[in-house]
């Protein structure tokens, strides 16, 4: 999922290029105190290569396919791997050709039905600041082609399907300095309409928790950047009775005064429920040298931090830059994680798969 922002601190360095200074900084107060790094086996195919991102656009990212199988949007192709077992992603469709390099990719993300994809075409990449590639919404068919525009939703970050017309995304990538949202999107309309509002900030990780029976139904939202800074990396809870209030348009929901705090790790920037009280969490906070360099385990029912681990090099306490997108195998029990922090160095683009539960 990417969730993201999922990613919103480090999908701002980019445009850092044009508005220098600007990224978001320190992050002080963290409620929970990570516990000791307890590294999950890797997957039997631990290290799938990425395709390189589109020149002109920044980065590779990727989702799974109900069977386990990787889905990549490198900025304008879209890609889906051979099978779990092979380091081969075949092409499937693109982009229309206008959007060539115009992308800083937000998330890709497949239906329950794996039947369509949506693409999140970011802040349009080297293109920012014009206002025609800012929040690009594409969908394509599982069976590949050239995507269709859905519509023009600016500074979107992470988002999921909730079910087969309806996708939830964050809104308000903007440094921390605006309020952002959470948004309903009809895939079939294009229309969209407020679930949660005056978020101090920029929205992180966004998910819906389908797993744990007494916790089903809710939501959990990031605060991905925060206006003020000491709260980036809260995550918030919204009790599944106001959230389907919110859904069927009856409210829009507060930030603040409709949820419970449960944590606070890392920017929030990412997030994937792998069972019952699990949440896992990436991206990072370049402010904290604590808050970055790993991937969190938060249980939900506590809001304790239970395990921190850097699926890279196994050690989650090196002060090292890395910044996790993750995203969820459930029919595999897989996790999957890629450090965006690779584009800005010589590195490929590589997603570390570790096995988190029991299929």
């Amino acid at each position: 999922m990417l969730a993201s922002s999922r990613l919103s601190a480090l999908r701002r360095i980019p445009i850092v290029v044009f508005v220098l200074g600007l990224l978001a900084v320190a992050a002080l107060g963290h409620l929970a105190t990570p516990a000791t790094a307890q590294e999950p086996p890797p997957a039997s195919n631990a290290e799938v290569p990425l395709p390189p991102p589109e020149p002109g656009s920044f980065f590779t990212i990727f989702d799974y396919l109900s069977d386990g199988r990787l889905i990549a949007f490198d900025g304008f192709s879209v890609y889906v791997q051979q099978s779990p077992s092979s380091d081969t992603l075949n092409p499937i469709g693109t982009l229309p050709e206008q959007y060539r390099g115009a992308t800083d990719p937000a998330f890709v993300a497949v239906s329950p039905s794996d039947q369509t994809i949506l693409l999140g075409g970011g802040a349009g990449g080297f293109q920012f600041p014009d206002p025609d590639f800012n929040g690009n919404i594409f969908k394509m068919p599982i069976t590949g082609g050239t995507a269709q525009l859905v519509g023009r939703y600016p500074f979107h970050i992470l988002g999921f399907f909730i079910n087969e017309h309806q996708f939830i995304f964050g809104q308000g990538e903007t440094f921390g300095f605006f309020t952002g949202s959470i948004e309903l999107l009809d895939v079939d309309t294009g229309q969209t309409r407020s679930l949660i509002g005056n978020i101090p900030g920029d929205p992180g990780g966004v998910a819906y928790d389908r797993v744990d029976p007494d916790l089903r139904g809710n939501l959990y939202v990031g605060l991905g950047g925060g206006q003020d800074p000491e709260r980036t990396g809260e995550i918030h809870r919204f009790e599944r009775d106001d959230v389907r209030r919110a859904l069927r348009g009856e409210v829009v929901l507060d930030f603040d005064n409709d949820s419970t705090v449960i944590a606070d790790v890392l920017n929030a920037g990412d997030f994937e429920f792998a069972s019952r009280h699990r949440l896992f969490v990436g991206g990072g906070d370049f402010g904290d040298p604590d808050q970055i360099g790993y991937v969190a385990e938060v249980n939900t029912n506590t809001g304790q931090v239970v395990n921190r681990f850097d699926p890279v090099d196994g050690d989650p306490n090196d002060g090292d830059s890395r910044f996790f997108e993750i995203a969820f195998a459930p029919s595999l029990c897989i996790l999957g994680a890629q450090d965006l922090n690779a584009f800005f160095t010589p590195e490929p683009e590589v997603v570390y798969q570790r096995t988190v539960c029991t299929p």
